[in-house]
């Protein structure tokens, strides 16, 4: 995160310069071929060119024209070791050209298919290479030959030749001219597919927006927008050669933002790592692209809930609900607090983000993403950020909206029976099964159920609260007669209230996961949790000169005409940018200091 001194800072009546980077990678990590070269220095590092940051190198003295400066801070090969990337041996001659052809070699044990190359050259010197030529082969047969020509440092050799380079198993890239005469090739990249980074150069405008609330009364949402340059017109959908038709949803994309210290150094943070929604407006000399995070992609409805009267932790149905989304351990992080937390209710069908907001809010925690795409489930922290809304950071009076004051926190718990009898939850006399067929079927909420069928085989069969997932063999022309049979749970609902004024409006809560094993539970105030919430009445939005290092969810003190002790918590942040930074943020006021 941000560094005290640019916290510090970023409070000054006029900021230093402000940058934004935007990572924009169509990369297979997958791909991952071994390497290797006609010619290379002693030194050199072919594999390190393979990794997904570039090193920061820096280069030994070599007798190149114009290369080794004479000031000491070039050191020679042997005096310190120095991490170094791919540096070939051949040398350009006065005209450029490489009479013995430097060669990287990638060879595969398996046949892969990529969208295209990206290579960085030494960012020290900013010699590349102008003229390449790239070979593709499958076994011994050749199946792309081409040329290629860069015209300056940044163009990074990037090539999509989808059609080409399919089921290739050896790429050869002959490095034909360099940029500078007398110049060795150096290398610091190789990356298996397109990777593009747009800074203050190419970027147009852009806009990130954060919101969440306590409660998780809404989903948390982040969402980043932004706009660049478009005259090559390499995103426009009509160019052939161009890369629209590369876009995919849930692309990753990253921003990063920047600011100059008073050192003269420029410290980044990370803005968010991003997903692509798939959503391009392509107008005539620029593009925009729309981002969001991971939470807003979890849409499969969820329909595993099973009952337990013996109940089930939090914690083990958000890992159900995740795992069942594909989301693996790494892309989420569960407040291990959750584990001590049970309820006996099934999961009700609903799609997998609002299954996790409703355990969230269950166990009294927050639903949020962070910079780094990361879902969470964490108890809310009360800790005091030093750094507020005051008025060097606020550019306009605060707009102060009051909410109407509570009478009662009402909160509803169920409460789950079973009847004694089987009885029967789904029947279908005439189903067409031809073979082998997996069928999904849905019935009311029920427990002990089993399938029956006449005319077919059940091979394997899933059953669940309100859904069964069943296979079934019919060798026969003759529809099958299948039925479902279990015993039906019943639910019922009593109230459980707070009071907080003797005057007001009564707020409502419910969701199926609140049951008396959970209202038990001396962990879970949930009665508090949602009441206290809503029991803070001011509501401030301000106009500000955008800051980049705070995050929803923050406790932060307010500065008003009237007081400088009040303490709100951050349930929006947005920032506009184009070439400086401008925001707005809302803030509910939670207390005093």
């Amino acid at each position: 995160m941000a560094s005290i001194e640019m916290i510090e800072q970023l409070k000054k009546p006029k900021r230093n310069l402000g940058f934004l980077k935007v990572k924009f990678n169509i990369v297979d990590p997958e791909t991952n071929p071994d390497l290797s070269s006609n010619s290379e220095e002693i030194f050199s590092s072919l594999d390190s060119i393979k990794e997904s940051t570039i090193p920061q190198t820096k280069n030994y003295a070599t007798l190149e024209k114009n290369f080794w400066i004479l000031n000491d801070s070039q050191p020679i090969y042997g005096s310190e070791e120095l991490e170094q990337t791919y540096i070939s041996s051949f040398m350009s001659d006065k005209n450029c050209l490489f009479t013995d052809k430097a060669c990287i070699t990638l060879t595969s044990s398996v046949y892969l298919t990529t969208l295209g190359l990206t290579m960085v050259f030494d960012s020290i010197d900013k010699n590349y290479a102008k003229r390449l030529n790239v070979k593709a082969y499958r076994d011994n047969t050749l199946i792309m030959n081409k040329d290629y020509t860069l015209n300056n440092y940044k163009e990074r050799l990037i090539f999509a030749d989808n059609d080409e380079l399919v089921r290739w198993n050896r790429i050869e890239i002959y490095f034909i001219e360099s940029s500078l005469p007398y110049r060795r090739i150096r290398v610091n990249q190789l990356l298996f597919g397109i990777m593009e980074i747009y800074t203050d150069e190419n970027i147009i405008s852009a806009e990130s927006k954060e919101k969440t609330t306590m409660i998780n009364s809404e989903l948390p949402t982040h969402t980043f927008k932004f706009t660049i340059d478009n005259m090559n017109k390499l995103f426009n959908p009509d160019n052939p050669e161009g890369w629209y038709r590369y876009i995919l949803q849930q692309q990753p994309i990253s921003y990063e933002w920047g600011y100059q210290l008073d050192d003269g150094t420029i410290e980044w943070i990370l803005g968010g790592n991003m997903l692509l929604t798939g959503s391009v407006d392509v107008g005539e000399n620029q593009v925009t692209f729309s981002t969001t995070s991971l939470i807003n992609y979890l849409t499969k409805p969820y329909k595993k809930g099973v009952y337990n009267a013996n109940g089930r932790s939090l914690y083990d149905l958000a890992v159900d609900v995740l795992e069942d989304s594909n989301i693996d351990s790494s892309q989420y992080s569960l407040w291990e607090g959750l584990k001590l937390l049970k309820t006996d209710a099934p999961l009700p069908k609903l799609e997998a983000r609002q299954l996790l907001q409703i355990i969230a809010t269950t166990g009294n925690c927050i639903l949020f993403t962070n910079r780094e795409n990361i879902i969470n489930i964490q108890p809310f922290s009360y800790v005091l950020s030093p750094y507020g809304m005051s008025y060097d950071f606020i550019t306009s009076n605060p707009v102060v909206k009051v909410q109407s004051e509570l009478h009662n926190a009402v909160i509803y718990i169920n409460h789950y029976s079973i009847d004694e009898a089987v009885s029967e939850l789904f029947k279908n006399e005439s189903l067409e099964i031809m073979g082998t067929t997996k069928i999904e079927i849905e019935y009311d909420l029920a427990t002990n159920i089993s399938a029956t069928i006449t005319g077919g085989t059940i091979i394997s069969a899933d059953y669940y609260g309100r859904y069964a997932v069943l296979e079934i063999t019919n060798n026969s022309d003759d529809p099958v007669s299948l039925k479902v049979m279990g015993k039906k749970i019943n639910v019922s609902q009593t109230i459980d209230s707070k009071n907080y004024n003797d005057d007001g409006e009564n707020i409502e809560y419910k969701n199926d996961l609140i049951t008396q094993m959970v209202e038990s539970s001396k962990e879970v105030k949930l009665k508090e949790f949602i009441g206290n919430w809503y029991n803070n009445r001011n509501i401030y939005s301000f106009e500000n000169r955008g800051d980049i290092t705070k995050d929803t969810r923050e406790i932060l003190p307010i500065e008003t005409d009237f007081s400088s002790s009040l303490i709100g918590y951050l349930i929006e942040n947005n920032i506009k940018y184009d070439g400086a930074w401008a925001g707005n943020s809302v803030v509910v006021k939670v207390g005093d200091r």
